[in-house]
């Protein structure tokens, strides 16, 4: 960020963060030896290069929450990494499939004006008619917030409220000829309840599709061999066998190729000679075999005995008197190393070789039962989940087994099936105790789901409660713009068609009793099941909104970003970390962050302040020049870490958002029988993290940073136990860390020393507590981070 000279206090973005981006895609294009990498670096690039473009002409406003110009808060830019518009629109640009499909069914032709037809042809009697129809089955994907702005129209027009839905009209009718206002047509409706799943059948499909693609060359190159060259190569030695002059059926070959005579035991190396008399259909059996071999020489080895073999059987088969003396010989040879290892043709000692060679390639490959799977698959709807799994994970049919060549019965494995978990249809609680919701930013990830449903339990008709689903989804999928000046982002009710729906809610206690409910057994969730992780951003965003729901004053805040720090936080931070330190006052937490009488103080004065134009900003100023004085550094005036470690201090004050929730949705009786494993697990998680980081990059800043995070969380779930719990579990960790390696003991033990004093009730910024060795885990340094350098 740099100040801009124009205006006094006014932020202009720097082109170097989109500069860097632009060259990591071109580098990708330029190097990366996958296609499809290349291909998504072009389209990366194009895109920084549009926002470069933008912020130069001034057509794009960074840090706006309405980046383009003259486009309303509720367009949907596109927006890439960081924040930034592109300056397209995510309902825009090229016609699609099946706009074009609607264009040639009218016999039209794709012209710049064909958008504005397709949206004003549903205004029609017959446009309005399809729409209704959509309406009642419910077969429409609406993957952007203004693909279902005309269904509302229909909606209210449908059910008498005119003026409402002239009042939608007027907002997007300008749009008509840059933006889709209509669904994209699905082939069965998208269901919203407790039920959820992860990613759609589409996506599963694809991914069996990769699998079938990276079939093992190396198993096929075996399947070949023992089903098709090995009994060639069998087949071309039993041929010259024949050809060999006065040599016994049970004769045996030396390592050097000369016959054994098995009364003597000796090698005849006088006889025993092959190609030196041809039986009778001797050369017409050496034709088509190779015939057969040519057959598959394409895929074969040129370089192998039977190559070898197979041109020496063609000089036999067509100038016999052309093979030479060393020719003969080395025939002979190879003959001879090939029966001493494995056998004669025929004999019980080959038998059993090919045997178990073709009980080896027997299985039918990974990637044909890939194969089969994604084809059963593709005959259910692409875009919903699955309810019952089960019925696609049965073995091979024999139509399925004689489409490969294959025998039937072949069971699908364990890890392909699991890759239908992501599309499984399951209560949260269920696919979090599956491991396929595996950490908070994937719960995060299907809530809307669940909260569509939630949402939508105050409207009363059927088809409005579906089509508000459908939109809360897509809302919820709408990018976050960087912005600045502490503004915010757009809200779903400032959509006008949303804003329409929201007017049909009906107020009763059972949607606020089922949010609420929803809302206490999610964070209940969330924190029992990923204690080591802060509430990510858009699980604080889903929480809100069941919160506000349940009519329920919960105040939450979002992680800020460092890099775009304006150097204050709003007022509800002070408010929260307020709160949060009469919650913890005098306990292990706030010994162990120096969080003394004289801090609890400051936020209880800053508490007691009253909601107000000047209350607010005093709040958000005194939070402000704590958390500078806890850092000690200035923010605006270093580096983004300078502004990271003032975020720190205040995710410190706040516990970001774990107060707030214990608190205030009164979760503590519920977690008492938890908070010691939670503990455990978070020390368990960092251990693992830092024996990663050991092995790969020691000062690994990312590393570091979520190993506070975690230790924070950890401190404060023992801090919510009895003073007798935190000694047992400091002698657990001490046990736990004893088991690791000597390096991973030398990094872990000073923050576990510095857990022990504050324990003890010592300040860990005591002159003493420092000469002992003892730290406390913070994420960020001025300098080099300590834990980097140890």
């Amino acid at each position: 960020m740099d100040n801009d000279d124009s205006g006094a206090g006014r932020i202009r973005i720097a082109p170097g963060y989109a500069t860097l981006q632009l060259a990591a895609a071109l580098r990708a294009v330029s190097n990366h030896p996958d296609p499809q990498v290349r291909a998504n670096g072009a389209i990366k690039a194009r895109q920084w290069e549009q926002v470069m473009g933008g912020m130069f002409t001034g057509a794009i406003a960074v840090g706006s929450r309405t980046p383009l110009d003259g486009a309303p808060a509720w367009v949907t830019p596109d927006v890439v990494k960081g924040g930034f518009a592109t300056g397209d629109f995510k309902a825009g640009g090229p016609l699609q499939g099946h706009e074009l499909a609607t264009l040639a069914a009218a016999g039209m032709a794709p012209t710049p004006a064909a958008r504005r037809w397709l949206n004003a042809r549903l205004l029609t009697d017959e446009g309005l008619a399809s729409l209704y129809a959509l309406l009642d089955s419910g077969c429409y994907e609406i993957n952007v917030p203004e693909e279902g702005a005309l269904l509302v129209v229909a909606w209210l027009t449908r059910h008498g409220k005119l003026e409402q839905a002239r009042e939608v009209l007027d907002a997007i009718a300008p749009w008509f000829d840059r933006l889709r206002f209509y669904p994209l047509p699905a082939a069965q409706p998208r269901r919203f309840g407790e039920r959820v799943f992860l990613a759609p059948v589409s996506a599963a499909v694809s991914a069996l599709q990769k699998r079938q693609g990276d079939g093992n060359q190396r198993i096929l190159a075996q399947r070949a061999a023992v089903r098709v060259r090995l009994p060639l190569y069998d087949r071309v030695l039993r041929l010259f066998l024949d050809s060999v002059e006065g040599a016994p059926p049970s004769i045996d070959i030396g390592a050097d190729g000369a016959w054994r005579d098995p009364a003597s035991g000796k090698f005849r190396i006088a006889g025993g000679w092959p190609c030196r008399l041809y039986p009778a259909a001797w050369r017409e059996r050496g034709e088509a075999l190779l015939r057969e071999w040519q057959a598959h020489a394409a895929a074969a080895r040129t370089d192998d005995s039977l190559a070898e073999l197979c041109g020496y059987l063609h000089l036999c088969v067509s100038e016999p008197a052309a093979l030479s003396g060393r020719d003969v010989g080395r025939i002979r040879l190879i003959l001879g190393r090939y029966i001493s290892k494995r056998g004669l043709p025929g004999s019980a000692q080959l038998a059993a070789l090919r045997g178990a060679q073709a009980r080896q390639v027997a299985a039918v490959p990974y990637h044909l039962l890939a194969g089969v799977l994604a084809d059963r698959l593709r005959a259910v709807p692409q875009d919903g989940g699955l309810d019952d799994p089960a019925p696609l994970g049965v073995p091979v049919s024999a139509a399925e087994a004689a489409s490969l060549g294959e025998d039937a019965g072949a069971p699908i494995p364990a890890f392909l099936l699991a890759k239908l978990d992501r599309c499984s249809i399951e209560s949260v609680s269920v696919l979090v105790e599956r491991g396929v919701i595996g950490s908070a930013e994937v719960l995060a990830g299907v809530l809307p789901q669940l909260s569509a449903a939630i949402n939508g339990a105050a409207l009363a008709e059927p088809s409005l409660k579906q089509l508000y689903g459908a939109l809360y989804q897509a809302f919820r999928r709408r990018r976050s713009l960087l912005l600045l000046n502490l503004q915010s982002q757009v809200r779903i009710g400032e959509l006008p068609w949303i804003a329409a729906v929201n007017a049909q809610r009906q107020q009763g206690v059972a949607p606020r009793v089922l949010a609420r409910c929803t809302l206490d057994e999610l964070a209940l969730l969330a924190l029992t099941s990923f204690p080591q992780t802060a509430i990510p951003n858009p699980l604080i965003k889903e929480l809100n909104t069941l919160a506000d729901n349940a009519g329920l004053d919960l105040p939450l805040v979002e992680e800020l970003a460092a890099d775009i720090f304006m150097g204050t936080f709003g007022h509800k931070f002070a408010n929260v970390a307020a709160h949060a330190s009469a919650m913890l006052d005098d306990s292990l937490y706030c010994h162990y962050y120096g969080i003394d009488a004289t801090v609890r103080a400051q936020l209880r004065e800053l508490a007691q302040r009253r909601d107000g134009s000047a209350a607010t900003q005093a709040n958000a100023d005194g939070l402000t020049s704590l958390c500078e004085a806890r850092a000690g550094v200035r923010s605006g005036f270093g580096t983004v870490i300078n502004n990271a470690m003032i975020i720190e201090q205040q995710q410190i004050l706040t516990t970001h958002n774990l107060a707030a929730l214990v608190a205030r949705l009164d979760l503590d009786g519920e977690l008492q029988a938890h908070y010691e494993r939670m503990a455990q697990q978070c020390f368990a998680w960092i251990c693992r993290n830092q024996h990663n980081a050991l092995n790969a990059w020691p000062g690994d800043p990312r590393a570091i940073r979520n190993a506070a995070y975690a230790w924070r969380q950890m401190v404060f779930f023992l801090s919510m136990t009895a003073a007798a719990t935190h000694a047992d579990f400091i002698a657990w960790a001490h046990s736990h860390l004893a088991q690791e390696s000597p390096r991973l003991y030398q990094r872990l033990a000073p923050v576990l020393a510095g857990l022990e004093l504050a324990a003890a009730g010592r300040s860990l910024d005591d002159p003493a507590s420092l000469a002992s060795g003892a730290r406390r885990l913070l994420a960020y340094a001025k300098g080099p981070h300590w834990m980097a350098a140890a």
